[in-house]
């Protein structure tokens, strides 16, 4: 009888992360609903992955994550605070199987829409005139009671105005 090996993890290569952001559910690599036998299992697997060399996380972060999902108080802060975005009662999960099927699909998200290439796109839309907009725009009305504004608008006048460079 030939024994299947277990698969051997997945490692990305990220900007290393507190493990209290990273979360215990990533650290293990269990679902948010997972019971206590999942777990317990997950856990022996990546203790053995430490030891050899073959997981990233070290032995304190996976002890660490299954202590902390064996407490209820701390799972439950746990769920709300790691990087793993499905919630305990797994919204997101039943989402995936309602509109995906529970079929086993390839990890990862396709795109429903597809972005398309803006370099060489141009508007539908004619553009103005610069000059024409330039002389349809009315003098503004200078009050008389502060004189500094009509220094500052004179000032703004004579520079030529390139719309897409006024900072206000």
């Amino acid at each position: 009888m030939s024994r299947v090996p277990p698969p051997l993890p997945v490692t990305l290569d990220v900007a290393p992360l507190p493990r209290t952001q990273i979360g215990p559910f990533l650290i293990l690599g269990v679902g948010k609903d997972a019971d206590r036998n999942a777990i317990e299992a997950a856990w022996a697997q990546r203790l053995i992955w430490s030891r050899k060399g073959q997981a990233k996380s070290a032995l304190e972060d996976v002890n660490w994550a299954r202590e902390s999902l064996n407490d209820p108080v701390r799972r439950l802060r746990a769920d709300a605070a790691s990087l793993n975005v499905d919630t305990c009662d797994g919204v997101l999960k039943r989402f995936k199987e309602r509109f995906q099927g529970k079929d086993k699909l390839p990890p990862g998200c396709r795109p429903l829409d597809v972005e398309k290439n803006l370099a060489d796109y141009e508007p539908a839309l004619q553009l103005p005139d610069r000059e024409e907009l330039r002389r349809n725009l009315p003098e503004p009305e200078i009050p008389r009671e502060v004189p500094a504004v009509a220094v500052i608008l004179e000032d703004f006048v004579r520079k030529p105005i390139d719309p897409w460079e006024v900072d206000l």
